[in-house]
């Protein structure tokens, strides 16, 4: 790995932070895990984006040390830089990446981590190894980590969800999460759902409208008809 990389790196993100101590963001995480600089978001893609011809003439192996060492550090903004260096990646990686990219989720620490992961990075994935990521959706659905569960269906959302191209398979998913304990969880389903009721508008009503029968936490319910409006919503809420 490019150690020097690294260090510029991180110096340039603490310093843009005025050399802050990393501590508990609380208003947007609850748990208390994810520890931040205070940097605006707009501040680190500036910084990572000046990068950006640097780490994508680096080695492959070299870019995956990059991000894996990024994000071990446990500081939510060093995980997204970790994550961004990933992204510049995606077109290098087939399955035999897919224990690396498991293991680098055990590194997230927020919610956020796994929205820009999903978008960046698993998307590209997808689009351009359907089954092997689809399976590897399959297995984080199940996983014990809520990030990696979140993981498994947020993928579905943005103009891949609106698109309805997999929303057979977002269903399929979702049904597997829809008693998940975790906050963080039931909102990615509920996001998964508005996105694929784009495409789908009248599967993904019925489908929303059998979760009220079946009494599945509200959060799911009302994040999936965000934006119905008038009749439409009220013909949803009406079931019990």
């Amino acid at each position: 790995m490019n150690d020097l990389l690294y260090d510029e790196i991180t110096h340039d993100i603490q310093a843009a932070a005025g050399y802050r101590e990393a501590v508990p963001e609380t208003r947007y995480h609850k748990h208390r895990e994810y520890l931040s600089y205070g940097l605006p978001m707009a501040e680190l893609w500036r910084i990572m984006k000046a990068y950006r011809p640097q780490i994508i003439t680096e080695p492959l192996l070299a870019r995956l040390a990059l991000a894996a060492r990024l994000l071990a550090r446990h500081i939510g903004e060093l995980g997204h830089a970790g994550i961004y260096v990933l992204a510049r990646s995606t077109k290098d990686l087939d399955p035999q990446h897919f224990p690396y990219l498991d293991q680098r989720m055990d590194d997230f620490r927020s919610w956020s981590h796994v929205d820009y992961y999903c978008g960046e990075v698993l998307q590209p994935l997808l689009k351009r190894l359907p089954a092997e990521t689809l399976a590897q959706l399959e297995k984080w659905s199940q996983s014990p980590n809520r990030f990696k569960r979140r993981s498994s269906v947020v993928v579905f959302t943005r103009k891949l969800g609106s698109s309805g191209q997999y929303t057979a398979e977002c269903l399929a998913l979702c049904d597997r999460l829809i008693w998940d304990p975790e906050d963080i969880v039931q909102k990615g389903v509920g996001w998964a759902l508005k996105e694929n009721m784009k495409a789908e508008p009248e599967l993904i009503v019925d489908y929303v409208k059998n979760l009220r029968r079946l009494g599945v936490p509200s959060t799911i319910t009302l994040y999936a008809i965000g934006n119905l409006k008038g009749e439409a919503r009220q013909q949803v809420l009406a079931v019990k």
